[in-house]
């Protein structure tokens, strides 16, 4: 399994980064530059995004055996993964099977449990979703009506246009399984059994992972930290980097457990 990366930093612990329903590698650039003279930072294309492969099947068992084969790959077994939405559900799933690779964990807006896609508010949720490729829209004009509501107001001209254009890259196939794989998931049960150290994320006003919702995922989560970034929405990253990246910056660093170190 091919998963396409983008590395900067070549010392300092390990951050993995795992983006978004609406994203690439490259929706962590601020990450990239920002954190990559103290961390080794890599970012990942999930499978059908950008240039990586896509699956024929995706599933939750499938995308983190496809994270686990990539860091066999780069022998990358003590790692801070960071996930954000959808992105955060497989760090959830990872960590639920290979706990003993991470350093840490990072949970930035996003949820342990959507449901069944069986369900009826699955179901709507997914045809809601899709309708409008259905209906022929195309995914720029998906993305340009989807990306603005996700943001804090008022957002900033060219934090919009860089996440309508990294969405608008994303093949509606992928999409389409990516809305169908977030609806089935579910990782309430492994919650109360995260031992590792565990940061959530939070933007003020992402109106999708609310502060709120985000605050009572981290009570389910031993010893769980959690940080609400203000005048930010669902792409705090984006929004706010230089805070976002402070906060990631101070929680890996007393939590850098590399051999050798």
């Amino acid at each position: 399994m091919s998963w396409r990366y983008v590395c900067r930093g070549k010392v300092g612990p390990v951050l993995v980064c795992l983006h978004g329903l609406g994203g690439n590698a490259s929706s962590f650039e601020p990450q990239l530059s920002g954190l990559s003279h103290e961390l080794q930072v890599w970012t990942l294309d999930l499978p059908g995004y950008g240039e990586s492969v896509p699956l024929s099947v995706m599933d939750w068992d499938h995308l983190v055996l496809g994270l686990k084969q990539f860091l066999d790959l780069h022998h990358l077994h003590t790692v801070h993964l960071l996930g954000h939405s959808f992105g955060g559900m497989l760090a959830q799933a990872f960590a639920a099977q290979h706990s003993d690779y991470l350093a840490s964990l990072i949970l930035y807006s996003t949820s342990a449990a959507f449901g069944s896609n069986d369900g009826d508010f699955q179901q709507q949720f997914i045809a809601s979703r899709l309708k409008p490729l259905d209906e022929g829209a195309s995914m720029p004009q998906l993305a340009a009506a989807l990306i603005t509501p996700l943001l804090a107001q008022p957002s900033l001209p060219k934090v919009r246009q860089a996440a309508i254009d990294c969405m608008a890259q994303v093949p509606s196939r992928t999409y389409r399984q990516a809305i169908k794989c977030i609806s089935a998931f579910d990782c309430r049960h492994n919650l109360p059994h995260l031992s590792i150290p565990t940061l959530l994320l939070a933007g003020a006003e992402d109106t999708v992972a609310s502060a709120a919702m985000m605050e009572r995922l981290a009570s389910k989560i031993q010893h769980a930290q959690i940080s609400v970034l203000p005048n930010a929405g669902h792409l705090a990253n984006l929004e706010q980097p230089n805070l976002f990246n402070q906060q990631v910056s101070d929680f890996i660093t007393p939590h850098d457990h590399r051999q050798g170190v």
